[in-house]
């Protein structure tokens, strides 16, 4: 298996290993401690009953256990009974019972077992025991019980003995296996992240509608491929916003680009002779310059609405002066049209003021160029289940069945009424669609009902 020296899941399992092992022996010598003090206890709680049952014996003057041995203690516990009647050190008291006459003469361990260790006692080897050792009056002789166990004949304290060296010997094993099994699931659970990158690697502004992988397992990766998900899916947008901006620039300027052009090259061959033609041509030029302006500001305002560069300041707006606001304006643009509405109503509506006019004075700017003269233009406000509706309806024919769905979309043209001559750019009713999608708001195109004409409904 090769490694990457690099890899998150190499470094993460060499250092987990490495915490996993230190861990392990750690826990491993506690562990040892615990047990070998367990057994000392166990050993020192033998010793002291061993005292005891010899302790029995004397009172009862069991003179033939003394004699014979005590055959009831465990084998391995050796034991020493010293009798004195005036005893002021180990040297006055006399041996009267023992399995193991060789062994020394201790101090009293005060009713615990003790370790005591002598090199060199024996010919062959050292002397390492745990003894108990205690007192006590018999008639006029004071008695010394001591019980003890080789503790280098004792199989666990041999073990105990050997269990560095064991673990010493074990901890490059251990770390091995800890870091195997470490690197394989630390790399079964980074797989996500892996699938992450490669898939990211091969995203581009091309292909941003590809989407990360989504294990739904609900964790941390399902939340970050999400998150990038996410971030592709807004990188699209403002791609295809901006594509769609160069398209419709490329889309639009190109009728007027290609009169200029037309035009100029008619003036260099010999219009510029011809005064009636020059001037005819240079307003021409003028005119459809004009018209370029004023796509590019529709454009720019309708690009900066949807990555929200332009923000609605929102203030208390009452809908009678603004009425009366469109009807003035209306009526300038053309002295025979009127505009109707509610005269009583007084309501304050939270609005950005200037947007909402714009979007209503380019709708009736529409009903101007395709309504037969003179305009009747209706404006109604009213609030259904919580939500403010406005409609503004005029007398003209209508939308078609067929463009009804289309009025919305940029350049939209689905008849000879929605053409050039009829003057405009047909971005209109789509820059009213963008004010109204950044207030929040739905804007709807229909027909009068029972009657003629248009209408745009706006939802808040």
């Amino acid at each position: 298996m090769k490694l990457k020296t690099k890899s998150v899941a190499v470094s993460f399992s060499i250092n987990f290993s490495i915490v996993l092992t230190v861990v392990s022996v750690i826990i491993s010598l506690l562990i040892s401690e615990f047990l070998w003090l367990s057994i000392r206890k166990q050993k020192s709680v033998e010793l002291e009953n061993a005292a005891k049952v010899i302790e029995i014996a004397i009172d009862q003057q069991d003179t033939e256990q003394l004699k014979n041995g005590f055959t009831t203690l465990p084998y391995y516990i050796d034991y020493l009974v010293y009798s004195s009647r005036y005893a002021t050190s180990s040297d006055d008291y006399d041996l009267i019972s023992s399995n193991n006459p060789y062994l020394p003469h201790l101090p009293e361990t005060e009713g615990k077992a003790k370790l005591y260790s002598e090199e060199n006692y024996f010919i062959d080897g050292n002397l390492y025991i745990l003894y108990y050792s205690r007192k006590f009056r018999f008639g006029e002789n004071q008695i010394s019980i001591q019980t003890s166990v080789n503790m280098d004949s004792d199989s666990s304290t041999k073990f105990f003995h050997f269990l560095p060296i064991i673990i010493g010997i074990a901890i490059l094993p251990i770390f091995v296996l800890c870091f195997m099994i470490v690197l394989y699931y630390t790399k079964r659970t980074i797989l996500p992240v892996v699938k992450m990158t490669e898939k990211a690697k091969k995203i581009g502004s091309s292909n941003l509608d590809e989407t990360l992988p989504v294990t739904n397992n609900g964790d941390e990766f399902d939340s970050l491929a999400k998150t990038f998900n996410d971030l592709f899916k807004r990188l699209k947008t403002d791609f295809d916003r901006e594509r769609q901006f160069t398209s419709d620039v490329s889309h639009e300027l190109r009728t007027p680009v290609a009169v200029i052009s037309g035009q100029s090259n008619l003036l260099r061959r010999w219009g510029k002779d011809d005064p009636a033609q020059l001037e005819k041509s240079l307003g021409i030029i003028i005119n459809e310059t004009k018209s370029m302006e004023n796509i590019i500001s529709i454009l720019l305002q309708m690009s900066r609405l949807e990555c929200g560069k332009i923000q609605p300041n929102y203030t208390k707006v009452n809908l009678k002066s603004f009425f009366e606001r469109l009807r003035e304006e209306t009526q300038i643009l053309s002295s025979v049209s009127k505009v109707h509405f509610n005269e009583k109503i007084n309501v304050n509506f939270n609005t950005d003021e200037e947007l909402l006019h714009q979007v209503f004075m380019v709708v009736i700017s529409n009903s101007l160029k395709f309504c037969p003269s003179p305009l009747e233009v209706t404006l109604t406000y009213k609030k259904i289940s919580g939500k403010h509706i406005f409609e503004i309806a005029d007398n003209g024919p209508g939308f078609s069945e067929n463009i009804v769905d289309h009025v919305f979309e940029r350049f939209y043209r689905g008849d000879d009424a929605h053409s050039r001559a009829a003057g405009g750019s047909g971005l209109g009713l789509s820059i009213a669609k963008t004010i109204i999608n950044s207030m929040n708001g739905i804007i709807e195109a229909d027909n009068v009902k029972n009657g003629h004409g248009a209408v745009i409904r706006i939802t808040f």
